[in-house]
C-alpha cells in the first residue's frame, strides 16, 4: 500500500512568502533612486577614474595647440553583503491562525528598504563628516577640496582649493546666495563649471519653509512685497532619514545623475531552506551594493548648526 508522503511545509510556504516580501519591498517609497545613478554590475568592483579638465580654448594661429591629459581622482566602489532572516517552526505553520507568517516577510522586506534608505542618506548625513571622504581625499561638502591641476604643477597651474560648504540657514536670502556660489563652481584649472542648481534637499524639519521658499509668488519672512526670485525655480526632495535639521543642500541633477552613484551587485533576493531534523524552515533575504560619490561639482551643503 502507498504511504501518503506530505511535501516539506518550507516548500508549500515559499512561494506565497516570496510573493509578499517582493511586493512589500516595491511599495515601500524609496528616495534614493532619485538621487543617485543607479546602475547593476558583474563586476567584483568598479573604478570611477576621473581625467583632468582642459586649459583654455585659443585663437587658432595656423597650428593646433594640443593640452596635456593629466589623471584625476579615483573613486573605487566595493560591494559589501548584507543579509537578514527569519525561522518558521512546523508547529507554527500546523497551528496558524492569525496570519502571524505573512508578517514576517513584509518585516524583513520593510528593513531592507530601509537600510538602503538609511546607507544612501548616509552620503548627506556625513557630508560635514571629516572622517567621511571621497575621491579627492575631503568631505563631500568641504572648504578645501584640492585641485589636481595644481597639486600636479607644483602650484603654477589652477586653483589651489574649492569650496560647497557653508554655514548658512535656510531662507530666502541663503538659498539666493547659495545658488550664486554654485553657479560660480570652478573646475581644476579654474574655469566656471556648468553648473545649475535646480534641486533643495532638506530634512522633515525644514519641509514647509523650503516648500514656502520655493513656490510663493512673494518672498517670505521678509519686509518687502518683491516678487520672489525662487519661486517654481527647484525641485523639492524632503528625505525623511536625513538626521541633522540644520543641513540642507542645493543640487545640479544633471550634474548629480554623472557623479552620485550606486551600484547594485547582487539585487536584493528573497531565499528558502528547510532543516529536515529540526522541522524549521529558514528564509532570508540578501543584498550587495554600494554607493557614494565621484566628485563633488554636483552639490553644494550648508550646516547651520
Amino acid at each position: 500500500m502507498a504511504i501518503a508522503r506530505r511535501e516539506y511545509f518550507g516548500k508549500l510556504l515559499e512561494p506565497g512568502l516570496s510573493d509578499i516580501f517582493y511586493e512589500a519591498f516595491d511599495e515601500i517609497p524609496k528616495i534614493y533612486p532619485e538621487l543617485f545613478k543607479v546602475g547593476s554590475t558583474s563586476e567584483p568592483y568598479e573604478e570611477d577614474l576621473s581625467i583632468g579638465s582642459l586649459g583654455d580654448f585659443p585663437k587658432f594661429e595656423g597650428v593646433v595647440e594640443y593640452d596635456r591629459m593629466y589623471q584625476g581622482y579615483s573613486k573605487v566602489y566595493e560591494f559589501p553583503e548584507y543579509a537578514k532572516g527569519f525561522q518558521i517552526e512546523r508547529k507554527l505553520y500546523d497551528d496558524e491562525k492569525y496570519n502571524i507568517i505573512n508578517t514576517k516577510p513584509v518585516g524583513l522586506a520593510t528593513r531592507a528598504a530601509r537600510k538602503q534608505e538609511e546607507h544612501g542618506a548616509s552620503v548627506f548625513n556625513n557630508a560635514f563628516s571629516a572622517s567621511y571622504t571621497g575621491p579627492d581625499g575631503k568631505r563631500l561638502c568641504a572648504t578645501d577640496h584640492p585641485s589636481k591641476a595644481y597639486v600636479d604643477s607644483g602650484g603654477s597651474e589652477g586653483v589651489e582649493a574649492r569650496s560647497n560648504a557653508g554655514v548658512l540657514a535656510l531662507s530666502h536670502s541663503a538659498l539666493q546666495s547659495t545658488k550664486a556660489l554654485m553657479r560660480d563652481t570652478r573646475d581644476d584649472r579654474g574655469f566656471r563649471v556648468s553648473v545649475v542648481p535646480d534641486t533643495l534637499l532638506v530634512p522633515v524639519a525644514k519641509e514647509e519653509l523650503a516648500w514656502e521658499l520655493i513656490q510663493s509668488d512673494k518672498k517670505i519672512n521678509t519686509s518687502d512685497n518683491n516678487p520672489n526670485i525662487h519661486q517654481g525655480r527647484y525641485k523639492l526632495i524632503v528625505w525623511d532619514e536625513l538626521t541633522n535639521d540644520d543641513a540642507w543642500f542645493l543640487l545640479d541633477s544633471r550634474y548629480m545623475k554623472m557623479f552620485l552613484k550606486w551600484f547594485d551587485r547582487v539585487p536584493i533576493e528573497f531565499a528558502m531552506e528547510e532543516e529536515f531534523d529540526t522541522l524549521v524552515a529558514k528564509f532570508r533575504a540578501y543584498m550587495r551594493y554600494e554607493c557614494g560619490w565621484s566628485d563633488w561639482v554636483w552639490v553644494y551643503g550648508n550646516d547651520a548648526s
